[in-house]
């Protein structure tokens, strides 16, 4: 029944199969612990490279701007809490 719903609508597998259709791999597997998964991959990776598919993630580097941005934040919030009064309404 199933198959038979995606051989009528393939688009609806299609949107529930998250596959890397146009884009770049991203090697981040875990290390095989044997020495025959150990072979495998090293060729897989020589394959990939060789083919230029393989995409190490780029860490995002917050710009400096906005750090100081954010201790400015910090820095105002830090001194409304300072100048606070505690009110004494019982007294």
């Amino acid at each position: 029944m199933i198959a038979q719903n995606y051989r009528r609508h393939p688009e609806a597998m299609a949107l529930q199969m998250v596959l890397p259709f146009g884009h770049r791999l991203v090697w981040a597997l875990p290390r095989p612990t044997t020495r025959i998964l150990r072979t495998i991959r090293a060729a897989r990776a020589a394959t990939f490279a060789a083919a230029g598919r393989i995409a190490y993630p780029v860490k995002a580097v917050t710009p400096a701007w906005a750090r100081k941005a954010a201790k400015l934040a910090r820095d105002l919030g830090a001194a409304v809490r300072a100048a606070c009064l505690a009110l004494d309404f019982l007294a």
